[in-house]
């Protein structure tokens, strides 16, 4: 019997398996994907996570000292920064370096086999994937949002989700990352360019609905403007949670990383909460495992500790989030030449305490401005009493959820 099934082989599943592995422990790991951390994404990562999770310098394609802002009447914002604060990386080997780390220390990889079901039982987890089946003691749930796997176990699956489109192109002009705002883009979300190497760069947006039908007129406008030369690898999209589960613990299961909804959701960014609450999860199980207690109610530090480390930020970040939703394009412009003349944030934006992790407090403050909470109550006045009231969220009207296939 293995010790730990770990199910997903992307930032969260890797990292669990690599500080379990380390530990002593027999950890086995499935992916229905045949190559590793191959999961659409920016590839940028704050420099806090590339600190407290290091990564090879020969990986980090570059660290930016500024960003466009295109604003939806098209005015073309430039913030600098004076100490960068954020990589641009291949994602891929990234995660990749946790996986040969994590088999170097004698975990054991299935790549290319799907977990179909997982069946708990009093003293192991029966888990049973398209070519066999095998038993563990416990399980940890890291197969990003698509899975159903966290259903199956009666957990449920996160609330509210955007679908992200993104495709790779070779240009000839994108030296700096690019962010696109408007109705046109991206009702709500935002459009990306972020520049990788050899003249290739990463072009996306998200959307609530009819994404793939945003990313070919975003496609298009950017083919008009001269800053495409060519298609590389066609649009492929994917779900980005925007809400975390309610629950994240059952008997001899976790729920880690995008499964479990530790996303930004202002950004949609999950590499480094995924990478920290499976740092939680492997301590958590570790000390279950050795006390030989792996009921929901032990394992409930895991939940109590991601909540205590995140759920502040992520429901700032959600906040924001839907409250930008509702504003209309020139209300955008007008916030976001607001936060371009912002003392405040040219001071967040120089300070080496900057963070690209961590948008809460940037968010209170800049929401907090009676420029910002005008703008907002020329849309509706319970966004500008939010604005500098915390905790209201649930007197906003969602806004309509549903899985987009």
């Amino acid at each position: 019997m293995d010790d730990v099934v770990v199910v997903g082989a992307g930032p969260a599943g890797n990292n669990a398996a690599l500080i379990l592995a380390k530990n002593g422990f027999q950890v086995r790991v499935f992916d229905s994907r045949t190559e590793i951390g191959n999961k659409l994404c920016t590839g940028i990562i704050g420099n806090e996570c590339a600190s407290r999770f290091p990564i090879s310098e020969s990986l980090v394609y570059s660290e930016p000292k500024s960003a466009k802002l295109i604003t939806p009447d098209n005015d073309s914002l430039e913030f600098h920064v004076a100490f960068p604060q954020a990589k641009i990386v291949d994602r891929v080997s990234y995660v990749n370096s946790f996986a040969e780390k994590a088999i170097a220390e004698g975990a054991q990889y299935h790549l290319g086999e799907s977990v179909l079901d997982l069946e708990p039982y009093e003293c192991s987890v029966l888990v049973k994937t398209e070519q066999s089946q095998y038993e563990t003691r416990a399980v940890v749930i890291a197969a990003g949002f698509s899975t159903n796997l966290t259903q199956k176990v009666g957990l449920g699956r996160v609330s509210d989700y955007v679908t992200a489109v993104q495709a790779e192109v070779k240009t000839s002009i994108a030296e700096q990352t690019e962010v696109y705002l408007g109705q046109d883009i991206a009702p709500g979300f935002f459009g990306w360019v972020v520049p990788q190497r050899s003249g290739r760069s990463l072009v996306g947006i998200l959307a609530r609905s009819r994404p793939q039908q945003y990313m070919d007129r975003f496609l298009d406008k950017l083919d008009r403007q001269g800053s495409i030369a060519d298609i590389t690898k066609p649009p492929a999209k994917w779900g980005i949670p925007l809400r975390p589960l309610k629950d994240t613990v059952a008997d001899r299961i976790l729920i880690v990383g995008d499964s479990a909804g530790q996303v930004k959701p202002t950004t949609g960014g999950g590499i480094y909460y995924s990478l920290a609450s499976s740092e939680i999860a492997a301590d958590v199980l570790k000390k279950a495992l050795i006390k030989g207690d792996l009921s929901n109610i032990y394992l409930q530090e895991y939940q109590r500790r991601w909540k205590e480390l995140l759920s502040q930020e992520l429901e700032t970040g959600y906040a924001a989030r839907r409250m930008y939703e509702y504003l209309g394009d020139g209300q955008v412009s007008s916030l976001a030449r607001q936060a371009y003349k912002s003392s405040f944030i040219r001071e967040v934006l120089n300070s080496p305490k900057g963070s690209f992790d961590w948008h809460g407090q940037t968010i209170q403050t800049f929401l907090n401005n009676p420029i910002s909470r005008g703008i907002l109550g020329l849309v509706n006045p319970l966004l500008a009493t939010f604005a500098r009231t915390p905790g209201l969220e649930d007197d906003l009207v969602r806004p309509t959820t549903g899985y987009v296939n």
